[in-house]
C-alpha cells in the first residue's frame, strides 16, 4: 500500500499490563490480517515525548506517575486531532470525563478480550472508511478512498476503477494498482479484474455478484481461492462484530 503504516501506542507505567494490551493487540490484528505496528511507553512523559503525530490509536492508562494517562491525552489532542485514544484503568470514576474529550472508549482491568476486540473492531470499521489509495487520473496523482472502489477493470495499459460516484479512467495499469490495494481487502477472480470483498454479496457459480448488481467472472483456476477469501472475509467481519470470539 502507498500509505504509511499504521502505529499503535500503548502507554502504561505497569510492565505486566502493558504487556498484555500488546499481546491482545497483537492477537487480533493477526487473526484479522491487518499490518500496523505497537510501540509502548512507560510514562506520560516518554510518549509525549516521541512522534504523537504519527499515532493514529493510543491506549492510555489512566493511574501513572508523572503525568496521568487523562493530562497525557488532553495534550496529545492538542496536537493530533486524527487520534482515537481508549483508556484503561482499575477504576471507572474517569470514564465521564475521557467521554467528554471524545475518548473512543474506556476500557475497566483487568482487561477482557471481548470488549478489548469490540474496540478494535469499531476503530478498524471506523478507519477504513478514511483510508485511501493515491493512483494516477492522467499525470495528475489523486486520492481515492478504498471504501469507494466497487471494482477494477483492465483497459489496456490503463485501469477504469468503478466507484459508488461512477466510473474514472486511472493511468496505472491492473498489476500496478494491485500492488497499492491491501491484500485482506480485494480479490483478483479473473486476470483483468479486481473487486473489493467488502462490496462482493454472493458468488452464485461462476460469477462475483457485487453490492450494485454487477457480476463478473471468476476463472476456473482462481474459483476455489476467491470462494475461499470470500468466506475468510466474512467470516472475520462477522467475527468482529461478536467482540473477537
Amino acid at each position: 500500500m502507498s500509505e504509511n503504516i499504521l502505529k499503535i501506542a500503548v502507554c502504561d507505567d505497569l510492565d505486566e499490563d502493558r504487556k498484555m494490551m500488546i499481546s491482545l493487540l497483537s492477537e487480533y490484528l493477526d487473526k484479522n490480517n491487518i499490518c500496523a505496528k505497537i510501540d509502548e511507553y512507560e510514562s506520560g512523559e516518554a510518549f509525549l515525548s516521541s512522534d504523537t503525530a504519527s499515532y493514529l490509536l493510543v491506549f492510555l492508562d489512566i493511574f501513572m506517575e508523572g503525568i496521568n494517562g487523562m493530562e497525557t491525552a488532553k495534550s496529545l489532542i492538542s496536537r493530533n486531532d486524527r487520534v482515537q485514544v481508549v483508556f484503561s484503568s482499575t477504576s471507572p470514576d474517569f470514564a465521564v470525563e475521557a467521554f467528554n474529550i471524545s475518548a473512543l472508549h474506556y476500557l475497566v482491568k483487568p482487561l477482557e478480550r471481548e470488549k478489548l476486540f469490540a474496540v478494535l473492531h469499531k476503530f478498524f470499521e471506523n478507519y477504513y472508511l478514511v483510508r485511501t489509495v493515491s493512483v494516477k487520473v492522467g499525470r495528475i496523482e489523486e486520492d481515492i478512498y478504498l471504501n469507494d472502489i466497487l471494482w477494477a477493470e483492465a483497459r489496456g495499459k490503463k485501469t477504469i476503477l468503478y466507484l459508488k460516484q461512477g466510473e474514472i479512467e486511472i493511468s496505472n495499469s491492473i498489476s500496478a494498482l494491485e500492488k497499492l490495494l491491501p491484500e485482506s481487502d480485494f480479490c483478483k477472480p479473473i486476470r483483468y479484474a479486481l473487486v473489493s470483498m467488502r462490496e462482493m454479496v454472493a458468488i452464485p457459480s461462476d460469477m462475483v455478484k457485487l453490492s450494485d448488481g454487477t457480476e463478473i467472472p471468476i476463472s476456473r483456476a482462481a474459483r476455489e481461492n476467491i470462494k475461499n477469501a470470500f468466506a475468510d472475509y466474512k467470516w472475520k467481519k462477522m467475527r468482529g462484530r461478536l467482540g473477537g470470539r
